[in-house]
Order: structure tokens, then sequence, then C-alpha cells
């Protein structure tokens, strides 16, 4: 055995280059299954900022369907959703630079047409007065009517000097597929609205609802409706509920019942509903109680992570226990569900699908990046002696992740009892090792959100930092999902404080296990991440360092100058604006700049709609003007989230210097 070179802990050499960890080869998104394969949402050439919809053959060929100069990606809500469908041989999909649908014929096999017949054609108008006020999301073809249906959101009459979420409308509407057009409302009831899918027979579509101040993991309502002769809908009815929940991804059987999902009993559980009963208020019955969640938080729109099979079974994946699960329920007696395990042990599972032949989903394990796997299917149904085959593309890491850092689940209390995790990942390297008695600098990483979730998956640019000689946490802290709707809802309306509170534990935790070093730790966050960074160093001592990516400062302004969809988040975060503004300003970082006196990175895409670039200038000049280490780099042409290759490089690089320096990492051996 070689025995590794002794080296100062985040000054190691690793084979991982800022490069390599940024170029995306596991973004495979919106799996949908075709008779020929599956159709998905990928990346070209490893850059984010380029997506094309792809095909997966049954005989493994994979094809770019979609033509160089179209990137598609929708921006509904700012963070999209699925942008395509297939229906027969044609493709419908929606264009990033205006945001219109456009029609793409395909092969018999659902490949690329050779001739010009293979040319997109808009659907809906293109014409550039509209610069994206029009936007499109979650498809589904109505062939009764020969017709798209899906969400639209109108900008149209949304004044950006003058922001008011109210002129904004989303709505389902219909666009005929001969004439197109911008599209005709079918129903416009609500604030929000998603997930629209129709009945096997046709004649009856069920959708998502729900209006402010909740977001979707809140509380939301599942409608259907009949259509009449003219594809009009009538007898709008909604599902009843026992009590307030978020019920999300509606889909009917083959039989014509109704499943969704729904955290009535604190977890986001099965349910099934016959819907002729609906008239009398049917109960809908839980399918299969777990302390489990078969959801994430949906903050795109279109994700599916279960598919109804034909012998009535339902193959489902779900989170428990910080890792994601593959089961599926079968009702063989009659009365009562089983559920048999298929896979465990993964990061994510999500995007199933299924055609005759197989089913299909993108999944991630602690060792491997996110990927496509099949799982055959025969006579429809999954047999006894079934297979799981991860699908390796051309783009997956070459990297080898033998020597690469592994998770450690972390269980600790907080201040009132309560239990909060996290992920810990210890500095791995196969070449170095720290030198004899001293502890590795750690990085705490925030997730976003905040109502999002820190993964076991195997995250490269998480082991960017490992290789490095750096330790790194993961954290969930309360509001984190995956954990049921009690402890999701606990952050509210503590934004500001539990988070913070659970951050602080979970680091004297690993200092009270000497497993860093109490005087290098950094912290590093973005979105609701950042904030809780530069948060964290106005209220705690024990951080020598923040970096925070296109993070929220001020509050208060936050309130005018976000998009629609999260423009009353605050209201469950915080508390009603204007009402609590006195807490809105004390746990603002920019009215606690006195507290500030660690090093600060500020990384911002100067075109973000989500947290826009005042967030981070305005804190950046107040603590410029202090004196404290400010440094504050804005991307051209980026948003929220960075896609730019070289803008993904530059920062990365910046941050590790950054850390190197403010943490005063030398690089003795």
């Amino acid at each position: 055995m070689t025995r590794k070179m002794e080296q100062s802990y985040g000054c190691w050499s690793s084979p991982l280059t800022a490069e390599s960890v940024s170029l995306d080869s596991g973004d495979m998104n919106f799996l949908r299954a075709d008779s020929n394969g599956v159709c998905f949402i990928n990346s070209v050439n490893g850059e984010k900022d380029k997506q094309a919809v792809w095909h997966l053959s049954s005989n493994g060929e994979l094809n770019r369907l979609t033509p160089t100069g179209f990137n598609v990606r929708s921006r509904v809500h700012e963070y999209g959703g699925a942008p395509y469908c297939v229906h027969g041989n044609t493709l419908w999909f929606c264009n990033l630079i205006d945001q219109a649908i456009y029609r793409q014929e395909l092969s018999t096999d659902n490949i690329p047409l050779p001739d010009s017949s293979a040319e997109p054609k808009p659907l809906t108008p293109v014409e550039p007065a509209l610069a994206c006020k029009l936007r499109y999301v979650d498809f589904l073809i109505d062939p009764s009517f020969n017709r798209l249906i899906c969400v639209r959101e109108d900008h149209r009459l949304s004044d950006p000097d003058n922001f008011d979420a109210n002129s904004i409308i989303n709505a389902l509407v219909s666009i005929d597929l001969e004439t197109g057009g911008e599209g005709e409302i079918l129903y416009a009831g609500s604030d929000f609205v998603s997930s629209p899918r129709l009945s096997p027979d046709g004649k009856t579509l069920v959708w998502q609802t729900w209006s402010h101040p909740n977001m979707p993991w809140d509380n939301t309502e599942i409608r259907l409706a009949n259509f009449d002769d003219a594809g009009k809908l009538v007898n709008i009815r909604q599902i009843h509920q026992p009590k307030n929940g978020s019920l999300v991804q509606p889909e009917f059987d083959r039989k014509g019942q109704l499943v969704f999902i729904a955290d009535w009993s604190d977890w986001w559980n099965l349910y099934r509903v016959c819907v002729d009963e609906l008239e009398t208020t049917c109960k809908a019955e839980i399918i299969l109680p777990l302390k489990a969640d078969f959801a994430p938080p949906q903050w795109l729109l279109g994700h599916r992570n279960y598919v109804l099979l034909d012998d009535g079974s339902i193959l489902a994946s779900y989170t428990q226990d910080n890792e994601w699960h593959l089961g599926l329920l079968r009702n063989s007696s009659g009365d009562s569900w089983k559920i048999q395990h298929i896979a465990d042990g993964y990061g994510q599972i999500e995007n199933i699908c299924s055609n005759a032949d197989a089913i299909f989903f993108s999944a991630a394990t602690p060792i491997q990046e996110n990927a496509i796997h099949r799982l055959q299917l025969e006579g429809r149904t999954i047999s006894t002696h079934f297979s799981i085959k991860r699908i390796s593309l051309s783009g997956d890491t070459k990297a080898d992740t033998s020597g690469f850092s592994q998770a450690r689940t972390l269980c600790f209390r907080t201040d009132n009892d309560d239990l909060a995790y996290g992920n810990f990942y210890p500095p791995t390297n196969s070449q170095y090792t720290g030198i004899i008695d001293t502890l590795p600098p750690l990085i705490v990483s925030v997730h976003g959100g905040p109502t999002s979730s820190a993964k076991i998956s195997l995250n490269l640019k998480l082991q960017y930092w490992t290789s490095r000689g750096f330790a790194v946490i993961d954290l969930n802290h309360r509001g984190s999902t995956g954990f049921g709707r009690k402890f999701r809802q606990s952050l509210y309306p503590n934004w500001g404080l539990f988070d913070l509170q659970d951050i602080e534990f979970c680091v004297r935790h690993l200092i009270n296990e000497g497993l860093v070093d109490p005087e290098k730790i950094a912290i590093r966050g973005g979105s609701a991440g950042g904030y809780s960074v530069m948060a964290a160093l106005s209220h705690s001592d024990l951080f020598a360092a923040g970096a925070s990516y296109y993070g929220i400062s001020d509050l208060e302004v936050l309130t005018q100058g976000t998009h629609k969809f999260e423009s009353r988040y605050l209201d469950q975060l915080i508390g009603p604006y204007p009402e609590a503004r006195d807490v809105y300003l004390a746990r603002s970082p920019i009215y606690n700049i006195d507290k500030i006196t660690a090093p600060l990175l500020l990384l911002q895409g100067k075109d973000d709609k989500v947290v826009p670039p005042d967030q981070a200038e305005g804190i950046r000049n107040k603590l410029k003007k202090k004196g404290v280490d400010v440094r504050y780099i804005a991307f051209e042409g980026e948003g929220h989230g960075f896609r730019q290759l070289q803008n993904q490089v530059l920062a990365l690089e910046t941050e590790l210097s950054f850390y190197q320096e403010s943490l005063k990492l030398s690089s003795a051996s």
C-alpha cells in the first residue's frame, strides 16, 4: 500500500478541477416514455445553459431531437418545469429565448428527420414585442379536441418598473394543434395551476391549484372537471379535504380512479378516490400509510414520482431516513396494500415513467451521479426476477469515485429538543493525509429554498472540497424536506432563527467530537442558503469566512422585488408584511452590519429575477464602507443559479482561494 503524503488540510492537490466538476453530466430530467424508449431533457456538451430534448431508444441508441439554435427551457415561475411533450411522432417544446411552443415532426422511431420537414415550427406567437410575456410549461396532448393543454404564465399586464404579482396571470390553456395561437383559457380561478392530466376516456381533466400566501408544499387543492361538446370545462369540483394539506401529482389509473399524493398524515403518502363518488364528497383513502415522503417539494412543474401499472400496482419512489427508495405497492388481496422493496440506498429517485416494455426513472447514489435507469417489464408487469439497468451516457463522469468521501449521517438535538440532520463528509484523498495533530477546516453547506434538502447523492462540487482537505457538513436544518410536514413547517415563521440555531448546534457538535478545527470554519450557501450565510455571520462568531451565492440580505426589499411564485413566501417564513416589518428588519443581515466581521464573498447573477442584484450590492456597499473584507463578482447573462461553464469555474476557483486566504491555510508539508 502506498503511504499517503502529509499535507496541510485545505491545500491538497486534487484530480477534480473546477471545470470537471462543473461540466453537467447528470442532469437527465423530465423523463417521458414513448413506444420506442424514453425522451428526456439534458444539457448539451455538459453546459447547463444549453438544454435539448434527447431520445434513448430501446436498443440503446441516443439521439438529440431538438436542433442547434433551440434551447429547451421554460421560465414559468422562473424555475420552470417540464418544457416538452411527445405524442405519436411529434414533439412540442418551449424555447428559452422567446418562450414560444414549437412543433417538430419526428420519424416513426421518434428520431430526427434528415430533411427540412424536421425544422421546428412555432405553435404560439413569437413576435419580439411579446418579449417572453407568454410562458408555457407542463404539456399534455388532448387528442379528442386536437389540442395541447398546458400551464401558461401571462406577463403582458406586468410593469417591470412597478412589480405587482396580481398582474401576472397563471392559467390552464388549450392551444389548437392546427391553428396555434396564444391559447384559450380553460381555468384561471386560482393564483397558480399545475399538473393537468386526462382520464383514460379523455372526458375528465384533473389539475392542481393553490393561491397566495401558500406555496405548493403548504396547502393546495386538486380539481376535476368534465368537457362539454366544445371542449370547455364544466362541473368543476375538488377533492374533499379532511384538513389542510399539500396535494400533488394527480394521475388517473386505467379504471379512471384518481391517485394523488397528500400529506394529511404528516407525510406525503399516496391516496386514491373514485371520481364518480366525488359528487358526494367521498373521502379519499390512503393506499399505504408510511412515515416517508413520496414526493419532493414542487419547485419545478412536471415531476413524477410514481407510475400506475396495468395490473393495478404502483411503482413509487419515496424518501425515508435520508435515503430514497423504490417500492412496488400491490393490492393482491383486494383490501390491504403491501409494499415490495425494489431498490434502496439512493440519494434521489424521480421522473418515473413507463411504456409497454419497461419502466424508466432517473436516480443517483452516493457513488454514482444521476442517470437513467431501466426496469424491464414482462407482460406489462414487474416480474419476480426483475433487474434494474443503469444506462451510462457519454457524459458520465470518468473520475475514480472509489476515493471519494462518503457521507456520515448526523442526527443532533436542537435547543428545544427537536431533531435536525446533516450529512458529514470527512476530507478524503487517495494521495494525501493531514499533518499529524491538526484538524481539517470545515465548510458548512446550507441548501436553498429553504424548503429543500441536502441529499446523499454523489455531488462532484462537494467532492471538490473534500478532495482538497476540507471537511463538509451538508445540513438539513428544521424546515428541510423529506422529514414530514411538521418538520417542514417548523421553520414557519422562524426563518432566520431555527435554521441559524441548527447550524450552530451542528457545528458545535462537530467541534466537540474533535472532527474539525474550530478556528477554521467557513459557511456557504445559495439563495435562501445565501441568506443563512450572511445571517450566520451577523449572529455568531463561529465562522471565519462566508460565501453567498445570490443570497438575500434585505428581507423587506425582497417583498417588493421578487417574482410572483415566491412573492408571498415570506408571509409564511417571517410573517405578514407590513404587519411584521420589525421582524423583517431584525432578521435582515443588512441591518446587522455592525455584527459582521468575517470576510464575505458575494457571487451574483446580473439577470436574477428571484433574488435581484441589489441584494448583494446593498450589503457589499455597507460592508465596504465599514471596512469589512467583502468581495463581489456579478456575472453577465446569469440568473438565479449559474449555468455558463466559465462562470461556474470562476466562482468555484474564486471561492477556493478566498477560503485558503481567509482561513489562513498554509501549504506546509
